[in-house]
């Protein structure tokens, strides 16, 4: 008897574990660089559950823009530091269906210390092709915020396209013109800081404005 009793603590101790682990979630600061033709800029992420703050910063550190999303709520504000003005920004655009083709070569490399695997998404009558460098972890926010964002760039509508990646993060992603070969953006991972985030980063400054259209 003293066996079986045993046996079911270790088991649902076990299952304790098992079921936190499945709900860990990335908390921390992500920076990403962005090149476009001869623009670049740098893009950092802080997230603390279903909280997203993404800020826009300019080549001479200026914060130029930033957004706040609730993933739960799926509402999204935009804030400009420098009018020190809010609006919450609208997601009224359907979604777009892509007819792209997809392969995951089976190559594999390391980015920050963090083992990727390569998905190539091609989409010919757009005459693109994304190399994705994508590794697994806690990264449970970065699918709900893309569709959140609902953006019509190639780089997160292409990556959507890709099943199975719930918990996946893109490294590196780098977008090709299929008929010249030539780069035509790029997003790279800068750095990957887990670390806690303050509450107070994901709340509208008390001195900034609601912008009235």
């Amino acid at each position: 008897m003293k066996n079986n009793l045993h046996k079911i603590g270790l088991s649902i101790f076990a299952s304790v574990l098992i079921a936190s682990a499945s709900i860990a979630q990335f908390e921390g600061e992500i920076i990403f660089e962005k090149n476009v033709g001869k623009i670049h800029v740098i893009y950092k992420y802080f997230v603390k559950g279903n909280d997203i703050r993404i800020e826009e910063v300019g080549e001479d550190g200026t914060i130029d823009g930033i957004q706040l999303m609730d993933l739960e709520t799926k509402k999204t504000y935009a804030l400009s530091p420098e009018r020190k003005l809010w609006f919450e920004t609208p997601n009224r655009r359907p979604a777009k269906t892509l007819d792209v083709d997809i392969k995951k070569t089976g190559e594999t490399k390391e980015i920050l210390g963090k083992k990727c695997f390569e998905v190539i998404v091609t989409n010919k009558a757009n005459d693109r092709k994304i190399i994705y460098w994508i590794t697994k972890g806690d990264y449970e926010f970065f699918i709900p915020m893309l569709k959140t964002l609902n953006r019509k760039e190639n780089q997160a509508m292409y990556y959507l396209e890709i099943k199975g990646m719930e918990n996946h993060f893109p490294m590196l992603s780098i977008e090709y013109a299929i008929s010249t070969g030539n780069v035509v953006s790029t997003l790279k991972a800068e750095s990957v800081e887990t670390k806690k985030i303050a509450d107070e980063t994901f709340v509208i400054p008390k001195d900034y404005g609601k912008f009235e259209r």
